[in-house]
């Protein structure tokens, strides 16, 4: 149990958590979850906490962007998460509660997995993602562009759409697709191995437009992570990837 389950949201220690250390940003990601669960479920009034909710984001995005942990949540204050529960028909404390813990899923196992130590010793064993995963990853997606308020924001949808295509492309590669006397692409290089899984799944003229897009839809996220982009340039790239997974997930074995 989290420390910060002993204190309801709005009634906490003043002090936020030391994001220099793994057990402190744990918890501070537990704070920022039962905060967001708390206003959508009958609890707090956004006025009384909205400014703590955007003081701890600031550092916890910091402070997991350092440590290669995704972002949770693309909610620039409450009333951006409000909005959103809204608009995607969350109309029970159930869904609002499940949504949290869908957004927050992927960090919360990135910290866990630095803090035993496993990604140190064993690189390879958190294992592979699950196309389950990858559906809770497109989930966030679609809620980070949601809530994105800034550039910075925008450029985050860019980030999740890469990470959700490098996993997708960690489910496919498999030495099998390599032709015989033709040497592997690198183990992390999705791209290449995105490229040599369409052309053993979709050979032919017949899908030439098909592997033509998904290198597009890859450096399309790539721009919005690190150019000067608008949200058009986002949504089109958010749409991009979901197009590209559940097509990959059709043309998975």
């Amino acid at each position: 149990m989290s420390s910060w389950d002993l204190f309801p949201p709005g009634h906490e220690p003043e002090s936020d958590p030391d994001t220099s250390t793994l057990g402190g940003l744990l918890d501070l990601l537990d704070a920022q979850v039962a905060l967001l669960v708390d206003v959508a479920t009958g609890g707090s009034r956004i006025d009384d906490v909205n400014a703590r909710y955007t003081r701890r984001r600031r550092l916890l995005d910091s402070a997991l962007r350092n440590r290669g942990v995704p972002v949770p949540f693309p909610f620039e204050d409450l009333w951006a998460w409000r909005g959103y529960w809204q608009a995607q028909g969350l109309g029970t404390y159930q869904s609002r509660r499940q949504r949290v813990a869908e957004l927050s899923h992927s960090a919360r196992e990135a910290l866990e997995a630095l803090l035993t130590g496993a990604q140190v010793s064993d690189p390879g064993a958190e294992g592979l993602p699950s196309w389950a995963e990858l559906d809770q990853r497109v989930t966030g997606i679609v809620a980070e562009l949601a809530g994105a308020q800034s550039r910075d924001d925008l450029q985050d949808v860019g980030r999740r759409c890469r990470e959700v295509l490098i996993d997708a492309a960690k489910l496919l590669a498999d030495p099998d697709l390599v032709p015989e006397g033709t040497e592997a692409p690198k183990a992390a290089d999705a791209k290449a191995w995105l490229d040599q899984f369409l052309a053993a799944r979709a050979p032919g003229r017949t899908h030439r437009e098909l592997r033509a897009f998904v290198p597009v839809a890859w450096d399309l996220a790539q721009k919005v992570t690190h150019g000067d982009i608008d949200r058009v340039d986002a949504y089109a790239a958010a749409q991009a990837t979901v197009l590209v997974v559940r097509v990959l997930q059709q043309l998975a074995p």
